[in-house]
């Protein structure tokens, strides 16, 4: 059958377009609006033939290069109007004082700081590393990944070439058996100091004494080699035990002229200079005087925390992960920081029992998953009456979603800012400042009279479904 050809098409945030085909609808990737393209249509699944009449922002790129980024056939500064667009629009029922504007990254390419690779076999049995394609668990090969550090790309060809040698055998997920699931690297930018972690199936490696001797010999800066045990039948990739196989376990990296540990399994914002970006920009917005009390929350190893701890009277730093925690404290204690309290706990556990114990807190800077925060921590800042709430978010739907609750609490949005932490990919940070008012104010009493009419319905039942709300009635979900 003969291509399709489809002009002009309509292209939103997604890098996809929607054609119709005998009378099914199907997407067809890596596409700009207003491009002519045709599409092969004698596959199990239509795909992108040939574009024919091509967007000025589209560029050359090779896919096997890519890890699967959604924007590397654009180029950047497109991509970056592109994602103040979309910010813009999904936070416009907000009625924000300025126009959303999204912070870029010097180095687009180059910038990851953690690489987690899998592995295969080639047709010719050879061990190949590469990701994971979209939607799926099939290893896409990928020898020179142009987001990760150029020198993971170095290791993990290298190591390719010694687990070949020494016939070290992959994981397979349908009979669990195998020895190698991941490798791990991470890398310090300014520290220069690098991290090779094997996640392998058990304690079991046979061979691993030699794997590691070659690895050496080549003398690619690596500072430290660890052994992860994962015997779990998951797609989490670190397991709970580890063994160091040569160096301290752990390299150090340096921010704003801090030191910071960092273990195969702390959190570390993965680009470095994006993570100063975002953390300069949330510690400047909050503003923190030197009689201030801040709650760092989902703190990580410590970094919001120790970067506030210049300005206020005392921070608290909260964090579920024990490893996180304990990196956390040497991180204090290197950099001399005595204003600082690092507490392992659920977030929102620890913040209620403060409500509730009506503690003292000003400020509270938020750097939850992609899930976002929970309700019950947002009521909690209420009730402590804090003054001041930087919302630091890798997903901008979920911070959507909480800042209608920051706004039923009587909180103002009063500025969003973007930081595309992840450039070439769809995934954007925000930075939020909200700030309490006196609703006796007439202006603010107004506001938040009107804060629902604008709210849209198909937002309000995504908030009635929240799961952090759910009673014990399962047929009935409530949102206050």
């Amino acid at each position: 059958m003969k291509d399709l050809i489809f002009e002009n098409i309509k292209v939103g945030y997604v890098p996809d377009t929607e054609v119709v085909i005998n009378n099914k609808k199907y997407l067809i990737h890596n596409v700009i609006d207003g491009e002519t393209i045709s599409v092969d249509i004698n596959s199990k699944y239509p795909t992108l033939k040939e574009v024919l009449k091509k967007s000025e922002h589209r560029i050359d790129y090779k896919p096997e290069e890519c890890g699967g980024a959604s924007f590397m056939h654009i180029d950047y500064p497109y991509e970056l109007k592109l994602k103040e667009e979309h910010l813009n629009d999904l936070f416009k029922g907000f009625r924000l004082d300025n126009k959303i504007t999204v912070i870029g990254m010097d180095k687009p390419y180059n910038y990851r700081n953690k690489t987690t690779m899998t592995y295969k076999l080639s047709k010719t049995k050879r061990i190949v590393c590469g990701l994971y394609e979209d939607y799926t668990h099939n290893v896409i090969t990928a020898n020179n990944n142009i987001l990760q550090c150029e020198k993971a790309n170095v290791i993990s060809n290298e190591i390719n070439k010694i687990l070949t040698k020494h016939k070290i055998s992959i994981y397979d997920e349908k009979t669990r058996s195998g020895v190698l699931r991941h490798i791990l690297i991470r890398y310090g930018f300014n520290s220069n100091e690098l991290m090779v972690v094997f996640i392998t199936n058990g304690e079991m490696f046979p061979g691993r004494g030699n794997v590691i001797n070659d690895l050496k010999k080549l003398n690619l800066g690596i500072t430290t080699i660890v052994q992860n045990y994962n015997t779990r039948d998951t797609s989490i990739v670190l397991g709970d035990k580890e063994r160091v196989l040569f160096g301290p376990g752990y390299i150090y990296e340096y921010v704003n002229n801090y030191k910071f540990k960092i273990s195969p399994k702390s959190f570390f914002q993965v680009n470095t200079e994006g993570m100063e970006k975002i953390y300069n920009l949330a510690i400047s917005s909050a503003n923190i005087d030197k009689n201030d009390i801040v709650i760092d929350a989902y703190c990580g190893v410590g970094t919001i925390s120790i970067f506030a701890s210049k300005y206020a009277k005392h921070v608290y730093g909260v964090e579920l992960n024990r490893d996180a925690i304990g990196d956390a404290n040497i991180n204090k204690k290197i950099n001399n920081i005595n204003n600082v309290t690092f507490i392992c706990d659920d977030a929102t556990n620890f913040i209620t029992k403060l409500a509730k114990n009506r503690e003292h807190i000003d400020i509270v800077i938020m750097d939850p998953t992609r899930d976002g925060s929970t309700k019950a921590f947002i009521n909690a800042i209420k009730y402590l009456n804090v003054k001041k709430v930087i919302y630091v978010s890798c997903n901008p739907e979920t911070l959507k979603r909480d800042l209608y609750q920051f706004i039923e609490n009587d909180y103002i949005v009063k500025n969003i800012t973007g930081v595309d932490q992840f450039p070439r990919s769809l995934h954007l940070e925000c930075v939020c400042y909200l700030e309490a008012k006196d609703i006796k104010k007439e202006n603010t009493k107004k506001y938040n009279e009107n804060k629902l009419r604008y709210i849209p319905k198909a937002d309000i039942e995504m908030m009635r479904e929240d799961l952090y709300e759910r009673t014990n009635n399962k047929n009935q979900k409530k949102f206050r």
